[in-house]
């Protein structure tokens, strides 16, 4: 295939659409010819078996690259279709094409039975394509059939063989029969002839998978399948179809079930069938709807009517309306179900689970059915888990699923009342929904439903609103915006807001926009400071500021405002008092400064008050004195300073009788005086909480005078009693009560039990009835009081409603009623009991036995110690069954104790044994108490459970303190056993069992025991009592998972957990001594290993359990290798062989390979050499003789079957002989003889075959020789032997094919195509370049045959083979195997010996008298010829640079040895190359002054190293000739040249210690010589770049230049990736290397020698920024140029503004062009300037308007000039014409004129145009703006109405005076009826037209008849205009 691509390249690339459009169809029948041997890429080939061969996705690769070809032949054959002239065409280009592809799908059916996916879409490109051009076939209608002409239709059809039998059948069965027989167009034909309707495709198929679905009916399947492949459809797909889309169930199941074990359905069909039978399940009848939900009312569900919907579905379904039996028939489409999304699928299954299952659904799903069926009940137990789930507890104990804010909002389906109460009680607990959170006022609402915002607990603590505020914020806002301001203050004071708890309230906006909240605000802060004076003045100022609302509040404003006394009771408050707002201090604040004068203004109206604070001085030097507070009152009588204030020192009124302290209501006098005392005993300060006082008031006041002190302690202890109850309400009283009676010694716990108990009550009945609190607290009360004198009836009542409250507050805290939560609560009321001595409550015990919850019975009345009567007489309460085992258990409780049995034995015995036990066994508690006096009492406790054998009392033991568990485990597994069992584990022990110490030894021996004997059970159990967290309990849980349940996958993970715990006990042991050392169990954990091993009962199990073992290795000690094992296992799987179990015991290397040897002769035998080979690498033993085996069977297959007759079966399985040596690594010995063993066995062959077997010969010994070669020292005299062998064979080849030449050319063929095939093969393994036989001996004379001594041992015909083949292997190089076969067979060949003496010279190994005569001979004569050509003084040789070219070059006369070099190299006629190569060798050994023989034992590349390092001038011509000769790789010669490269930039010239100093050119240059020796640019870009790395650090100039050059080669090469790393890596360089080290010059070089100024303008940011950018402006930087526009375009781009660096650029180098663009844009800058204020304000200063026009008429003059020296016609005119009018409007301001002619628009230019009043300025202006007037308008108003003929004038002088100008002149006057005046002058303009008809038109027109008649009588015009007027 991949030969045709080029060929389907050429066809349809250039013969191919004009092959199609010429109508050449031979062209494109050749193409689809040369393809139709797709899944064959050998055409060639004679084997059909290959086509099964062919790997499929070879052929979906063809298939591929056909598809252009088809794509143009399907367009062709559209296009011609359309076309009618082009149908013949399009019909025969459309056959070729179809037949085409037919015949490779029908090819393609007939070699593969099954497609594989490769095929399948192949096949699916070729159907593709047969459809598209199906449509373009000629389409034949069916022939309308009448009644009439029915036996003219039927005359010609053909009578099918069938008739007969089809006759007899039905229609169905005549179809069944021709599906399945494949005979459908027969039916056709058959139907066709009864004019039956089957006779279309259509009816037939219709009618056949009718069939399909009776025969699924009927659970036939295979015929099913058969029917629907025959008719053309995929099984597959149509009963997947069938099964998804039938509405019978039987059908559907039936279908199920098959195509599940042929796994056809995906995993997401798979869960659709679950899930519809599922529903089939719960809807069948069996199930009941969800009775919680259903037992609700529905009368809110909404009637729909469902009747018609039913309709249609029972018509579907095909269910009769009649039959009652269908109702419970639940059926489900499969198809429906795949529509229906997950949320679809619970919602359907949710009425008809129980609510255990709820929490398996999406929260989703659930919470629409709960909430559209209002059920309220389960949406409240919901709601709560959610809570708990957004706090701390386990998802795992969790009822429901995880539910979240967004699926209440989302799918709440209930009405709007239940919605609300469901988001009321989430907002209770904090959640809310985010439409709510993102509304505030719907939040409020929310709020203000669940307690409003001001609450004790506002569930607001994680609210932020989308600005970032805080509830608080928010709101304080929200009062804000709504003037709400007593709410706010409320809300503030709620919850005690303030700046420093709240910053938004001081928000500076919010003051300025509401004035009265920062009054409020600063009020707060006042009551909460009264001490700081500095808030009553920022409160003063907020509340001026209300009142000023214009101006910003201070004391000035308050003042000019007229508020005269609020401004002094501010500055009351101001730090500093008056005086300092008076004073003039530039360092204070604005709002607390004053002008005196103004305070003097404002204080008029209070003249004292401003003499107070302004006295009059009287004396210049005296100052008044101070103005105190007390002098400003002192008039007040009720506050006389004379009288009062005596205590404060600054009031200096007072008189000496005034009081001297503040008064207060505790002071002496007025105690004395109006005080009423009265005396507060011990119940005063307990009612006040106050006990300690209460205890010193009664010690002082009571105890120390009472005579009996203990009575009147009991007496005040219960008057404390009844005054705690009294108050049980008010913690701090019942604390105070508790406390005073401990004080007193007496026990306090009587009183808090009863207030709890009141509490409790309390809370219960406040929360279950609708009174009052305090009523119910006050009838509780006197019922407490009866309690304080032990009243019995209301104990009774009080403990009722007790055991009430408990249950209440239980179900309050949603805790289970029997549960150990519960029965803590309860200990409450058996202390109330005990008490009050009355019978214990057993409300708790009750319930559990009512609940048969016998555990918490029996714990609960333990724990509290309840009668044994009392529980006894409950036991009625629980199940018969219970009752029954709770008698027996609590009358033979001491009995049952002393058992030796397992749990499992004592509760199958029945109570008759037990009670027989009873007696024979020794009291238990007795034992109990007796070890108590012991002194090592667990040790006494175990040898009572050896003698009784009870395995309890060594439990128990080990309960004891000091006990050591490892005994006790052993003495209860010893104990648990049966006898037999105990008797072997113990069997070691010495002695009595009693007195034995149990240790580790004993415990591994029972352990060993008790697993051989497998009881594993017993084990467990003990390891779980006394070490539950040991490791050893998971792998005896693994143990019986494998070797009792055959459980492997949970075996595994008790595995892995093992590790786990085992790694952590390993390190546990590190650092704590532990119990059981981990060496100890590891020891055991191996014996358990290897002994799960030995008991495998199969070979399945042994399998099974070493894939367990693998990776636990290091588990076993000294055991068996488990991976090896496992892998053994897994070959020998499906064999009979199995593994030796004694392998395992007894485990070694030998052992293994032992035991693999008798593996290997037993699979041997049964000719499994695949698995034999595996078991023979797995124990790493020789395959040799097996594979030779294998080989050799197969061999023997080969000649049974025939096929060994087949050369290409023969080279084939030689071939294949070879690699399965390769793959199996057998010796190289063992393969060589195979070879050499198989080639004397071919038989001598006829002689038309004798090519063939001699070719296969010599492939045999090839092989063999190539095996032998490759051991270490190999055979030299043996692969000599073999190489003359094999030359033999090629002889005789040679020899009989010179033999049947004459033969003819068909016979030839055959034979030639045989004999290459072997000696292609053998080509592959040839020993020419085998270093073992080229060896230098053979290159040299001596030993080779000379023409006097050589033996011809061959005849004359292999003579001449033998010469003709020594001559290819010198032409193809081979000199070392020419020679040795010389030597071989004592052959003289001229040329080998010229080739030989070529190398002698060279090498000095002979001189030219050491050469053979006939070598002399052939040297003397060239001598002779050269000397009858004397006179010429040089020669003419061929340059050895291009010895294989043409040309030759003039050299100097050399030594003789290179004479005789190119002597002999011309007499030479095969290896010519050879000599050629050694003449180049020798020059080059020359001029390098060293020996031919070093260059010659290196190799190429040494040699091309030593050529590039002599710096020579033409050392890259020498290289160049060096490589054609050698044949170096690429790659090698980019490595060389890369190197050179790097070694010259980094070599110092020779003792200066510098760099040699080239130019960069030139250096590049140089560099550029060597990267040309590599063929492949891109490669020595590559070693470039990989060279960077090893340039030495500071090198930069290497790396740079590097960089340049590798550059330069991706260049070349267009190699883009080469270039972005280049690039990258010069980014790096400049980032991290140049620029830190300011090597300006290194970025400039790296910048211009790549020449990527747009990928490299951050090295013009560099330099711009280091001001080095004038670097480079250098000359001859840049020779090619594109360096000047790079800079210019970064100066636009990055730097627009840098003027000056532009224009220095621009004349750097010369850029005239950029010189005239810049004058240009800076005059027009001028021009903008002016532009930019208004015309009659420019004209204002006059001269600065000149300047700007001089300026700019000087810039565009410049810019004219550089436009005009860079050719720039047009942009240089365009400056000539702005400079005129420039100049024009100069000259207007200089004579007075201010019209305005510059920056003109468009709009205004016709305008000034008429009004400029000579044509020279018009026109200057019209050229400046490019502008086209119309000038009949301007000379209209010119000359017609202000008659200036001299503007005409101007305008002939440089205008041409157009007819259509008067014509549109004349237009004009006609339009406008001018006056008299205007008349004269068009009369005068029309004598300037020249057109006499035109003249006499318009005249004629504006009756101007004077001049008609004068032009019909001029003698000159009238002529012509008769002539024209006449025509």
């Amino acid at each position: 295939m991949s030969i045709l691509l080029p060929f389907l390249k050429d066809i349809f690339g250039r013969y191919g659409i004009a092959g199609i459009e010429n109508r050449q169809l031979d062209t494109v029948d050749f193409f689809l010819k040369s393809k139709e041997n797709l899944l064959n890429p050998s055409s060639k080939s004679s084997v059909p078996d290959q086509l099964d061969d062919f790997p499929s996705h070879l052929y979906l690769r063809n298939v591929e690259k056909l598809t252009p070809a088809l794509d143009l032949l399907c367009s062709a054959i559209r296009e011609s279709d359309s076309e009618t002239q082009s149908k013949h065409f399009s019909e025969q280009l459309l056959n070729l094409t179809l037949s085409f592809l037919n015949k490779q799908i029908k090819e393609l059916f007939v070699h593969n039975e099954e497609l594989d996916e490769h095929l399948q879409k192949g096949v699916n490109i070729l159907t593709s394509y047969i459809n598209e051009l199906r449509t373009f076939m000629i389409k034949f209608p069916w022939k309308i059939i009448d009644t009439g002409d029915e036996y003219d239709v039927n005359e010609n059809v053909p009578k099918v063989r069938e008739s007969n039998i089809w006759e007899k059948l039905s229609v169905e069965e005549v179809i069944a029969n021709a599906i399945l027989n494949n005979k459908i167009p027969e039916a056709q034909t058959f139907f066709r002839i009864s004019n039956h309707s089957a006779q279309r495709l259509e009816e037939l198929i219709r009618i056949g998978l009718n069939l399909v679905f009776d025969n699924l009916k009927k659970n036939n399947i295979k015929e099913a399948s058969e029917l629907l492949k025959n008719m053309g459809f995929d099984v597959k797909d149509q009963l997947l179809k069938i099964c998804f889309y039938t509405t019978d169930t039987n059908i559907r199941d039936f279908l199920v079930e098959i195509l599940k074990e042929k796994n056809y359905f995906s995993e997401n069909e798979k869960r659709t069938i679950d899930f519809v039978h599922q529903v089939e399940k719960f809807y069948s009848g069996h199930f009941q709807e969800n009775m919680q939900i259903q037992s609700f009312a529905r009368y809110w569900i909404k009637e729909r009517d469902f009747f018609k919907h039913k309709s249609v579905l029972d018509s579907l379904l095909k269910y009769d309306p009649k039959d009652k039996f269908n109702k419970q028939d639940h059926r489900v489409v499969l198809n429906w179900a795949q529509w229906w999304t997950q949320l679809t699928q619970e919602s359907i299954l949710l009425p008809r689970i129980s609510p255990e299952e709820y929490k398996s659904y999406s929260p989703e799903a659930l919470w629409s059915y709960l909430t559209a069926r209002h059920d309220w009940s389960s949406i409240i137990l919901w709601i709560g888990e959610f809570h708990t789930q957004n706090s701390c507890a386990s998802l795992e104990q969790n009822r429901w699923p995880l539910l979240t804010v967004d699926v209440i909002d989302r799918h709440t389906c209930c009405n709007s009342y239940m919605r609300n109460e469901i988001l009321d009680q989430l907002a209770r607990n904090g959640i809310f929904l985010k439409s709510e959170l993102e509304d505030f006022e719907l939040f409020l609402l929310r709020l203000n439903r669940i307690g409003g915002v001001m609450q004790d607990a506002l569930p607001i603590q994680n609210y932020r609103s989308k600005e970032g505020w805080d509830f608080h914020s928010h709101f304080i806002l929200y009062c804000l915006e709504h003037g709400l301001q007593y709410l706010l203050y409320v809300y503030l004071d709620c919850y005690k807001l303030s700046p420093s708890n709240c910053p938004f309230l001081e928000k500076k906006e919010l003051h300025e926009a509401y004035p009265w909240f920062e009054f409020l605000v600063q009020c707060r802060q006042v009551s909460s400071n009264l001490t700081d004076p500095k808030l009553i003045f920022q409160a003063s100022l907020a509340n001026a500021q209300i009142l000023i609302p214009s101006n910003q509040a201070s004391i000035s404003s308050m003042l000019l405002e007229g508020h005269t006394l609020l401004a002094l009771a501010t500055t009351m408050y101001a730090p500093g008092g008056v005086s300092q707002v008076v004073q003039n201090d530039e360092n204070e604040t604005c709002l607390k400064k004053v002008d005196p004068q103004l305070l003097k203004m404002a204080l008029t109206p209070y003249p004292k008050l401003k003499t107070a604070l302004f006295p009059q001085y009287t004396a210049s030097n005296v100052l008044p004195p101070d103005i105190t507070l007390y002098h400003l009152i002192q008039s007040l009588l009720p506050f006389d300073p004379s009288r009062l204030f005596g205590w404060q020192t600054a009031n200096t009124l007072a008189v000496g009788d005034a009081v001297s302290h503040l008064p207060h209501f505790s002071s002496p006098d007025l105690v004395n005086k109006y005080a009423i005392v009265e005396r507060l005993n011990f119940a005063y300060y307990l009612q006040h909480g106050r006990p300690s006082f209460a205890f010193g008031t009664f010690l002082v006041q009571e105890l120390t005078k009472s005579k009996t002190p203990k009575q009147l302690i009991q007496q005040v202890g219960n008057e404390a009693y009844v005054l705690g109850l009294s108050s049980f309400y008010i913690p701090s009283v019942g604390a105070a009560c508790v406390c005073f009676l401990e004080l007193l010694g007496l026990d306090s716990l009587k009183l808090r039990v009863d207030m709890k108990v009141a509490n409790i009550i309390l809370s219960y009945k406040c929360r279950n009835e609708d009174a009052q609190y305090s009523c119910i607290r006050e009838s509780l009360a006197e019922k407490l009081s009866k309690l304080a004198v032990g009243e019995k009836a209301t104990i009774e009542e009080l403990l009722n409603l007790l055991e009430e409250g408990i249950w209440n507050s239980i179900q309050q805290q949603e805790i289970k009623r029997l549960s150990s939560e519960s029965s803590s609560q309860w200990a409450l009321a058996v202390q109330f009991c005990r008490l009050h001595n009355v019978k214990l409550s057993t409300s708790y015990l009750r319930e559990c036995a009512k609940a048969n919850d016998w555990l918490q019975f029996i714990i609960h009345s333990q724990l509290h110690n309840y009668h044994p009567e009392e529980v006894k007489s409950l036991l009625q309460y629980f199940s018969p069954v219970l009752q029954d085992h709770l008698r027996l258990a609590f009358e033979n409780l001491t009995s049952v104790s002393n058992s030796r049995m397992d749990s499992d034995q004592v509760c199958s015995r029945a109570p008759q044994e037990l009670q027989r036990n009873k007696e024979e066994m020794a009291d238990f508690f007795e034992v109990l108490l007796r070890c108590s006096e012991e002194p090592n009492s667990w040790c006494w406790l175990l040898a009572e459970a050896v003698k009784q054998q009870a395995p309890i009392l060594s439990v128990l033991a080990s309960c004891l303190q000091d006990a050591s568990t490892i005994p006790c485990l052993c003495v209860w597994i010893i104990t648990s056993v049966e006898d037999s069992v105990a008797a072997e584990a113990t069997e070691h022990i010495r002695g009595s069992m009693e007195e034995h110490m149990w240790d580790l030894q004993d415990l591994s021996v029972i352990w060993r025991t008790l697993l051989t004997k497998q009881k594993s059970k017993t084990l467990i159990r003990g390891f779980q009592l006394f070490f539950k967290d040991s490791p050893l309990l998971l792998m005896m849980e693994m143990y019986e998972l494998c070797m009792f349940f055959k459980n492997y996958k949970e075996a595994e993970a008790k595995l892995l957990e093992f590790q786990k715990s085992f790694e952590t006990v390993e390190t546990a042991a590190t650092r704590v001594h532990a119990t059981i050392p981990a060496l100890w169990l590891k020891e055991q954990v191996c014996f358990l290993l290897k002994l799960m091993l030995q008991q495998c009962g199969t070979q399945y199990e042994l399998g099974k359990l070493l894939q367990l073992f693998v990776g636990i290795e290091k588990l076993f000690f000294d055991g068996p290798d488990v991976k090896k094992l496992c892998v053994l296992s897994q070959i020998l799987k499906d064999t009979s062989i199995a593994i030796n179990h004694g392998i395992i015991s007894g485990y070694s290397l030998e052992n293994f390979q032992h035991e693999c040897r008798s593996i290997l002769e037993k699979l041997e035998t049964e000719g499994q050499f695949a698995l034999a080979r595996r078991v023979a690498e797995l124990a790493e033993l020789p395959v040799d003789n097996l594979v030779i085996e294998e080989i050799t069977r197969e061999m023997q297959t080969l000649k049974h079957t025939g096929q060994w007759s087949l050369k290409q079966a023969r080279i084939d399985f030689w071939k294949k002989c070879h690699a399965s040596f390769q793959k199996n690594s057998i010796s190289s010995r063992a393969a060589s003889s195979f070879f050499s063993a198989q080639a004397p066995q071919a038989p001598e062959p006829p002689a038309e075959e004798g090519r063939s077997r001699a070719g296969e010969r010599q492939l045999l010994l090839t092989l063999a020789a190539h095996w032998l070669a490759q051991e270490g020292l190999g055979p030299v005299d043996e692969l000599e032997e073999l190489e003359k062998q094999i030359w033999l064979c090629r002889i005789t080849q040679h020899t009989l094919r010179e033999k049947q030449e004459t033969e003819p050319r068909f016979s030839q063929h055959i034979s030639t195509s045989g004999e290459l095939s072997f000696d292609s093969v053998a080509s592959k393994f040839s020993l020419s370049m085998l270093a073992a036989l080229n060896t230098s001996k053979y290159l040299e004379i001596n030993g080779l045959p000379s023409k006097e001594t050589c033996e011809n041992r061959l005849d004359w015909q292999g003579q001449e083979s033998l010469d003709f083949l020594i001559g290819r292997l010198l032409d193809d190089g081979c000199v070392h195997e020419a020679s040795r076969v010389c030597r071989y067979f004592h052959f003289y060949n001229q040329d080998v010996a010229l080739v030989l003496h070529c190398r002698a010279l060279a090498s000095g190994e002979a001189s030219v008298d050491d050469l053979r005569p006939e070598i002399h001979a052939l040297l003397q004569s060239a001598e002779r010829l050269e000397e009858e050509e004397p006179g010429i003084p040089l020669r003419k040789v061929q340059s050895t640079s291009s010895l294989d070219s043409e040309t030759f070059v003039m050299l100097p006369p050399c030594d003789e040895v290179v004479t005789n070099l190119e002597t002999l190299t011309s007499k030479c006629l095969h290896g010519k190359s050879y000599c050629r190569q050694v003449l180049c060798l020798y020059e080059l050994a020359k001029e390098l002054g060293c020996p031919y023989t070093d260059v010659a034992a290196q190799d190429g590349e040494a040699v091309l190293r030593a050529v590039l390092a002599s710096q020579r001038p033409d050392r890259c011509k020498r290289a160049q000739t060096f490589l054609s000769t050698q044949g170096l790789e690429p790659d090698t010669v980019a490595e060389l040249v890369a190197e050179e490269v790097t070694r010259e930039l980094l070599t110092p010239s020779e003792g200066t210690g510098q760099k040699q100093m080239f130019t960069p050119a030139e250096e590049s240059q140089t560099f550029l010589q060597l990267t040309t020796l590599c063929q492949d640019r891109t490669l020595v870009g590559m070693k470039l770049l990989d060279k960077i790395s090893s340039v030495p650090h500071g090198e930069l100039s290497c790396t740079t230049e590097l960089l340049i050059l590798a550059h330069h080669c991706f260049t070349l090469t267009c190699h883009m990736e080469g270039i972005i790393r280049v690039l990258q890596a010069a980014r790096l360089l400049t980032d991290k290397h140049l620029a830190p080290n300011e090597e300006y010059g290194l970025m400039v070089r790296l910048l211009t020698g790549m020449g990527r100024y747009n990928e490299m303008t951050y090295i013009f940011d560099l330099l711009h920024k280091k001001h080095y950018f004038e670097v480079l402006m250098r000359k001859k930087l840049d020779p090619s140029g594109t360096l000047k526009t790079a800079l210019l375009d970064y100066i636009k781009r990055c730097r627009p503004g840098d003027s000056e660096k532009h224009n220095m650029i621009a004349l750097c180098f010369s850029m005239c062009r950029e010189i005239g663009e810049n004058h240009e844009a800076a005059a027009c800058i001028q021009l903008k300037l002016i532009e930019s204020q208004p015309w009659e304000d420019s004209l204002k200063d006059g001269h600065h308007l000149k300047q700007l026009l001089l300026k700019a008429l000087t810039l565009m003059l410049d810019a004219a000039e550089s436009y005009a020296k860079d050719s720039c016609v047009r942009q240089a005119l365009h400056c000539h014409r702005l400079t005129k009018l420039i100049t024009l409007q100069i000259h207007f301001l200089n004579t007075g004129q201010n019209t305005m002619l510059i920056n003109l628009g468009r709009h205004q230019l016709m305008d000034c145009l008429i009004a400029l009043p000579r044509f020279y300025q018009a026109s200057i202006v019209a050229e400046a703006y490019d502008f086209v007037p119309d000038w009949a308008e301007i000379l209209y108003q010119q000359v017609i109405l202000k008659g200036d003929f001299n503007y005409l004038e101007e305008f002939k002088q440089q205008r041409l005076l157009r007819s259509s100008i008067f014509e549109e002149i004349s237009t004009k006057c006609k339009r406008q009826q001018p006056a008299d005046t205007a008349v004269k002058n068009l009369k005068k303009l029309l004598t300037y037209c020249e057109d006499v008809y035109l003249y006499y038109t318009l005249a004629y027109e504006h009756k101007f008849y004077d001049i008609v008649n004068v032009l019909l009588k001029d003698p000159q015009t009238g002529c012509c205009l008769k002539d024209m007027l006449a025509g």
